[in-house]
C-alpha cells in the first residue's frame, strides 16, 4: 500500500474503512462542492441526523466527476426519515415548505440575473455579489442531503414493506408491477416539460421566431451539468424540432404520453391504494417518495441554474485576474474570496488540479488532493478490487419489461452519441443531460440509485425497462456484450460477450 504521510490524518481517518456509495456526474470541483457544503451543513431545518458527515468527490481531465457519499450517513439519514414517518403523516409537506423560501429567492435571482450588470460593478461590490449568490444557492440546496439519504437508503425497506402488506402473488412480475406503480411520479420532470413544449411547437405547420425566442428563454440551460454551461440558442432548437418532424414518430401521440404521463400514474395509484388498502405508514413512505421524487427534480433543476450563474459571475472575476474563466471550475466556493484578493491558489495549483484532483468534505474541513495523493487517497477508500467473471446481475425494478440488446456503457454525457435504437444503456447513474441517449435505449440499466432516482423517473415515462442498483453493472458489461434484461424480475443476463 502507498505511504499516505503526506494526507492528513482526519483524511485518512475519514477514508479508511467506510463503505462508500457511488454515483458519476460530468462534474468539477466548485459546482459540485457547493452541493457538499451545503448537505453537511447542520441548520434547524434539517432533522437531526439527516445531514451528511462527510463527502467524497475524485475528478479527471475529461470531465468525469465520481462522486461518494459514506453508507454510514444514508443509514443514519433514512433511519430518522423512518422514524419521522411513523410519526407524521405530513412529514414531506411540511420538509418541502421549511425550504420554499430559500427556493424561491434562488430562482428569482437567475430570472432577474443580468450579466451586462458585471461589467459595472467594482471589485469590492463584484466580490460581494459572488459571495450573495454562493450564499443563495447553499440555502436552496441544504435540503439536498435530506432527499439523497432518504432516496437511496429506504427502497428495500419500503419494498419489503410493500411485499408483505400485498401477500402472496401467483408471479414475481406481478409484484414487480405493483411497486412500479406505487413509487411512480405524479409530477412532470423538467427534462419532460421542456420536451413537452418543444413537441407542441412541432405540431405546429409554422413555428415563428417569437415562440421559439420564448422557449429559448426558459430552456437555454437544458443540456448544462456539473462541468459545463452551454447557452443554447435559438438555432439549436431550430433544428431540434426539425429533426423531431424528420424522425417519423407519431409526434402527436408522443406529446399526449408526455402529457398524461403524470395523470396516468396518478390513477394507477389510487386503484392500487384502493385494492390493497395500504398501512398508514406505507402510505406515508409512498407519499413521502412522490414527494422527493419532485424535490430532486427541482435541485437538478437548480445546479443547472447555479452553473449558468456561476461560469457568468466567475468568469467576470477571471478576467479582471487574467485567469483563464475555465479554471475558476477548479476553485472550491471557499476559496474564491482568497483567490481573488490574493491571487492563491496560483494558476499553477489550479492547471495541476485540472490534470487530477480529489476533495474530501466534512464539517469545519476540507483537503484537497492533487497529483499522487489522488491514487493514494482512492487506496485508501478502495483497498480491493475484485473482477470476478459474473454473467448474472440482480438489482432493483424500476420499470417492467423485457429486451435483448447490445451494451453501451456510458461513463460521460460526452459519450451519449454512442447509444443507438435497440442499445441497453449501462451506467453508474443516469443524469437529464444523458436524455438524447435514453430516449433511443431499449433498457437502462445502472449501478446505483433509489425508486426516486433519475433513472427510475425516466424508464416510467417513456415505457422502457430499467433495473436500477445493481452496484456492479458498469464493472461487468462492456460495449457490444448482448444482454438480456428482465426487468420484470430485477436481473440482467449476459448472452454474449463480444
Amino acid at each position: 500500500m502507498p505511504q499516505t504521510s503526506t494526507i492528513p490524518r482526519k483524511v485518512v481517518k475519514l477514508a479508511k474503512g467506510h463503505q462508500w456509495y457511488h454515483q458519476r456526474f460530468d462534474g468539477s470541483p466548485m459546482y459540485l462542492y457547493a452541493v457538499a457544503e451545503a448537505e453537511i451543513d447542520r441548520e434547524p431545518r434539517k432533522p437531526k441526523g439527516t445531514e451528511a458527515d462527510v463527502r467524497v468527490s475524485f475528478f479527471t481531465p475529461s470531465g468525469k466527476g465520481d462522486w461518494y457519499l459514506d453508507m454510514a450517513d444514508i443509514k443514519r439519514g433514512s433511519t430518522v426519515m423512518l422514524r419521522l414517518a411513523k410519526g407524521d403523516l405530513r412529514i414531506s409537506t411540511k420538509l418541502l415548505r421549511a425550504w420554499r423560501k430559500d427556493e424561491m429567492a434562488f430562482q428569482h435571482f437567475f430570472n432577474t440575473f443580468n450579466a451586462a450588470i458585471l461589467k459595472r460593478l467594482s471589485d469590492q461590490e463584484l466580490l460581494a455579489f459572488y459571495l450573495h449568490y454562493r450564499q443563495l444557492f447553499r440555502r436552496r440546496v441544504t435540503s439536498s442531503a435530506i432527499i439523497d439519504h432518504f432516496a437511496l437508503g429506504t427502497d428495500e425497506h419500503i419494498a419489503a414493506i410493500l411485499r408483505q402488506e400485498v401477500g402472496k402473488l401467483s408471479k414475481e412480475s406481478n409484484f414487480t408491477e405493483i411497486f412500479s406503480v406505487a413509487t411512480a411520479p405524479v409530477r412532470q420532470s423538467f427534462i419532460n416539460e421542456a420536451e413537452m413544449e418543444l413537441l407542441k411547437l412541432a405540431l405546429k405547420p409554422r413555428v415563428s421566431r417569437q415562440e421559439l425566442e420564448r422557449y429559448q428563454q426558459r430552456y437555454f440551460w437544458i443540456k448544462n451539468n456539473y462541468i459545463t454551461a452551454k447557452v443554447l440558442s435559438v438555432g439549436y432548437f431550430r433544428k431540434e424540432i426539425t429533426l423531431w418532424k424528420q424522425s417519423g414518430a407519431n409526434l402527436r401521440l408522443k406529446y399526449q404520453q408526455l402529457r398524461d404521463a403524470s395523470r396516468t400514474n396518478a390513477k394507477r395509484k389510487t386503484v392500487i391504494f384502493k385494492k390493497y388498502k395500504f398501512s398508514r405508514f406505507l402510505r406515508t413512505l409512498l407519499k413521502i417518495s412522490e414527494d422527493f421524487t419532485w424535490w430532486q427534480d427541482e435541485r437538478k433543476r437548480s445546479t443547472f441554474l447555479n452553473i449558468h450563474l456561476g461560469t457568468q459571475i466567475l468568469g467576470a472575476m477571471a478576467r479582471r485576474r487574467g485567469l483563464d474563466p475555465e479554471f475558476t471550475k477548479y476553485l472550491l466556493p471557499s476559496e474564491v474570496e482568497y483567490w481573488f484578493e490574493h491571487g492563491k491558489p496560483a494558476q499553477l495549483e489550479l492547471r495541476q488540479r485540472r490534470q487530477n484532483c480529489a476533495f474530501v468534505v466534512w464539517r469545519g474541513g476540507y483537503y484537497v488532493a492533487t497529483r499522487r495523493e489522488v491514487e493514494r487517497l482512492r487506496i485508501l477508500m478502495f483497498p480491493q478490487k475484485h473482477s470476478d467473471e459474473v454473467r448474472d446481475i440482480r438489482g432493483l425494478s424500476a420499470s417492467v419489461g423485457r429486451v435483448v440488446g447490445p451494451v453501451k456503457v456510458l461513463n460521460s454525457v460526452r459519450e451519449v452519441g454512442k447509444i443507438q435504437p435497440g442499445d441497453i444503456l449501462v451506467a453508474v447513474m443516469t443524469r437529464p443531460d444523458y436524455i438524447m441517449g435514453i430516449k433511443k435505449a431499449a433498457a437502462i440499466v445502472t449501478n446505483e440509485g433509489g425508486i426516486t432516482c433519475h433513472a427510475a423517473i425516466v424508464s416510467r415515462e417513456l415505457g422502457i425497462p430499467c433495473i436500477i442498483g445493481t452496484k456492479i453493472a458498469t464493472e461487468v458489461l462492456k460495449d457490444g456484450d448482448i444482454v438480456e434484461v428482465n426487468a420484470n424480475h430485477g436481473v440482467v443476463t449476459v448472452l454474449k460477450r463480444k
